[in-house]
């Protein structure tokens, strides 16, 4: 399989702050793979595109949220996939809640399918159709984790199946033939997310990154930000993919991994800096996150920057 040889992603230049990595390999005549591998805050996207290629992207780690032309923007987390058709995200922006994002994209170009292959394996429907759910009016939509299609794309992401182009070219046509007969099944819709509602998101978790020594609750952020309680823990959730407790608590935990590299900081100094009661809560907590206690992570990296 050929890389960067496809009809979507080819010709993609990408912008913003970070760090990015992508390939592409063509598959077969009119479908695509493309591996992305994104840091950061957010990019942009620009991209070529046929008006009949279809896109599913699968995020494999991290999250991700695509703002396409028209403004809409859908966030999601691992597992879960977004279809577009490609005039939708031919100039698009793309924001990374947890500032990384691992994904695998895979495009259909609809007039360049191989449709005696498609009769071969006996699919029963017509890819007219297909145009005409998703490629006719501009078409977004992001859905949670299926296990058909999370069993497709952990195929796809194996780097030994690639080698082995029947079976990666069969996985792809699975997706296509799924696809087909898509609104036969039942599907749980990610909720569309406004502007207005992301930017005051981006407020709560900078306001909340700030000092980790205050403790929030949901209706002391509530009145200060000026947002319904239960709008704001909704809506938390669907951009951040954690709950405000859940996000704290991740926070704290990469804060204190930087803190205790810094031998003159004691145990009980960082417990207090990042808001806990005392070191043993610290302890606790940093153990159910880590595996290991505080104290054996800093020997670990004291003995890793000596072997370095």
């Amino acid at each position: 399989m050929e890389k960067k040889k496809g009809s979507v992603y080819a010709s993609l230049k990408t912008s913003g702050c970070g760090q990015k990595s992508f390939y592409s390999v063509s598959v077969d005549s009119g479908i695509e793979v493309s591996f992305f591998n994104l840091q950061g805050d957010s990019f942009s996207f620009s991209h070529k595109h046929r008006p009949y290629t279809l896109i599913v992207d699968f995020c494999r780690k991290g999250r991700i949220g695509w703002t396409m032309q028209n403004g809409d923007t859908f966030f999601a987390g691992e597992n879960d996939f977004l279809i577009h058709n490609a005039g939708s995200c031919a100039q698009s922006r793309v924001k990374l809640p947890l500032g990384f994002y691992s994904g695998i994209s895979l495009s259909f170009d609809l007039e360049l399918i191989d449709t005696a292959f498609l009769q071969k394996i006996g699919t029963d429907f017509s890819l007219d159709d297909i145009v005409k759910s998703f490629c006719i009016k501009e078409y977004s939509q992001s859905f949670a984790a299926e296990d058909f299609v999370t069993g497709i794309f952990n195929n796809l992401k194996d780097e030994k199946i690639q080698c082995v182009k029947s079976l990666f070219k069969l996985n792809c046509y699975s997706l296509l033939t799924y696809l087909g007969a898509f609104h036969h099944f039942k599907h749980s819709v990610l909720r569309l997310n406004s502007q207005i509602k992301i930017e005051k998101v981006r407020k709560v978790t900078d306001f909340l990154k700030k000092d980790l020594q205050k403790h929030y609750t949901i209706a002391n952020l509530s009145e200060i930000f000026g947002i319904n309680p239960t709008t704001l823990q909704e809506s938390f959730k669907d951009i951040t993919g954690q709950s405000i407790d859940a996000f704290v608590k991740e926070i704290r935990m990469n804060k204190a991994e930087d803190l205790l590299e810094d031998e003159s900081l004691s145990i009980g100094e960082i417990a207090h800096r990042l808001g806990y009661m005392n070191q043993g809560k610290f302890s606790t907590a940093f153990k159910m996150r880590k595996g290991i206690g505080p104290l054996e992570y800093r020997k670990r990296i004291k003995n890793l920057f000596k072997e370095a």
